[in-house]
């Protein structure tokens, strides 16, 4: 990589790229003010100014880097996330049938649309057979649906070995981060954010599809307040012929899923769940809404599970004392530990919910969300936030002029790892999951304070002997 590129080296790069027609680059050079074109950083930073470039295709170039900024009618403006399968990117659509001059007026310019565009790099497609086709999966998951409250999917494919997904690009905030930055929400915010869930869910079982990630950052919230389900990267869909592989859809030994919202069953067979599942992880993500951390906060993967296998949550009143009995009821029933005890199904919800769209809190259930939202610890549920970056906020972060190469990659980095991958346990065996020893989260606690005891008898022996020693070294 280049550290500081001619101008001639700048503008060969820009030729080469694939975002300007010739034509249309020396129209732009020509345009640009006589200092700018001798040098190449002052060039680049015009070029943003002007809209030709973002400042992730700027720092591109001025690395001499052409190649990754377009793939078939996408432009690639700005990396938005990270995922286990690889990078998710803000892309501008070329279509068909219009000129790829950068010059048209602004209301050409709108018939561009923005996609989130999910690529799953060509190194990984070759090397690794699991990741390849759990891509696949989800390229095949993302066109069986089509509802308001689900992200649309506009293509999926591959060019020139590489495998994509166009995604529509919603601008907005998962619920997590909505969460993290504002506090606990107001019931019948929670209830009317659901109840778009709940119907979005409702059209995915119809279509045979069950989610079987569903948490908050997986929810999106639209600058318009509107709820949209991200991510089918791990539907499970009915009665359909499982792989030999089981870390493609999961099985016995083998936990997919994300362990803050994970259903009992989902622990111990994640292929033999159905709808229900997607249920009881709606239940802990409305917990979540409702009081700021997930059901069972703290703790490892395995203990997580195990909680969700035979733990009570904390009471939500005791963390937020404005949620009425109702509403704690309908979402203890979505988190019954057997699913024949939970509600039947999402349309059943959303009628349960909608009598608390339109309950407003009165003057002090306020003022107890106000101090709940004051002492919310933004720290302590980041490591939930495994959301979608809003492009404009990592654009900025991206130094247009930094001499570090690395600072692009340290930039990803940052981004969640998990927008499209949950956490996962992987078993070597395919045996139950009762062979993972698992145990009762109580004798866990039981062991740690027998350790706790242990280590305080130890050093205070420590001391004592210690002590000993120096008084008889004095007496002598």
């Amino acid at each position: 990589m280049a550290d500081n590129l001619t101008i001639e080296r700048f503008i060969k790069t820009l030729a080469r790229c694939g975002l300007f027609e010739r034509d249309d680059l020396q129209t732009i050079l020509k345009q640009s003010p006589n200092h700018v074109r001798k040098d190449s950083k002052q060039l680049a930073r015009w070029l943003i100014d002007e809209h030709y470039l973002t400042i992730f295709q700027a720092g591109k170039l001025l690395r001499g880097i052409w190649q990754g900024l377009v793939l078939g009618p996408y432009h690639i403006l700005s990396p938005i996330g990270k995922g286990g399968m690889g990078v998710v990117y803000l892309a501008r659509q070329i279509h068909e049938g219009l000129p790829k001059s950068q010059l048209e007026n602004p209301k050409e310019r709108q018939k561009r649309h923005l996609v989130a565009l999910k690529i799953l790099p060509p190194h990984r497609a070759r090397s690794e057979t699991r990741t390849l086709e759990r891509f696949l999966r989800e390229m095949q998951m993302a066109h069986r649906v089509d509802h308001p409250f689900l992200t649309k999917t506009y293509d999926a494919g591959e060019i020139q070995g590489v495998y994509y997904i166009a995604m529509e690009y919603i601008r907005g905030r998962t619920l997590s981060q909505v969460v993290a930055s504002q506090g606990p929400l107001e019931v019948h915010k929670v209830a009317k954010l659901f109840e778009e869930v709940t119907i979005g869910l409702a059209h995915a079982h119809a279509m045979g599809l069950i989610h079987r990630d569903l948490k908050p950052s997986n929810i999106m919230i639209t600058r318009r307040g509107k709820a949209k389900i991200l991510d089918l990267g791990l539907a499970l869909v009915k009665d359909e012929e499982r792989p030999e592989d089981k870390s493609i859809l999961g099985g016995r030994g083998y936990v997919v899923g994300t362990m803050d919202f994970i259903a009992p069953e989902q622990v111990t067979d994640s292929t033999s769940v159905d709808h229900r599942a997607d249920l009881y992880s709606l239940g802990c993500s409305m917990y979540f809404s409702l009081t700021g951390h997930p059901p069972f906060p703290g703790g490892t993967s395995v203990q997580k599970m195990q909680r969700h296998r035979f733990d009570i949550p904390q009471p939500i009143q005791q963390l937020n004392p404005s949620v009425p009995d109702e509403f704690v009821a309908v979402i203890e029933q979505l988190m019954a530990k057997k699913k024949e005890d939970r509600i039947p199904d999402s349309l059943i919800l959303r009628e349960l919910l909608q009598p608390f769209i339109d309950l407003e809190p009165s003057e002090k259930e306020r003022q107890i969300l106000l101090d709940l939202q004051d002492s919310t610890d933004s720290l302590a549920i980041s490591d939930l936030a495994d959301d979608q970056i809003v492009a404009e906020t990592l654009w900025n972060t991206i130094p247009l002029l930094s001499d570090r190469p690395d600072a692009e990659k340290q930039i990803l980095e940052k981004s969640s790892p998990a927008l499209f991958l949950p956490y996962q346990i992987e078993s070597k065996s395919d045996a139950p999951l009762e062979s993972l020893n698992l145990q009762n989260s109580s004798e866990l606690a039981n062991q740690r304070a027998s350790w706790k005891l242990f280590w305080i008898i130890a050093l205070a022996t420590l001391i004592i002997c210690l002590l000993i020693i120096f008084l008889e070294v004095i007496r002598y």
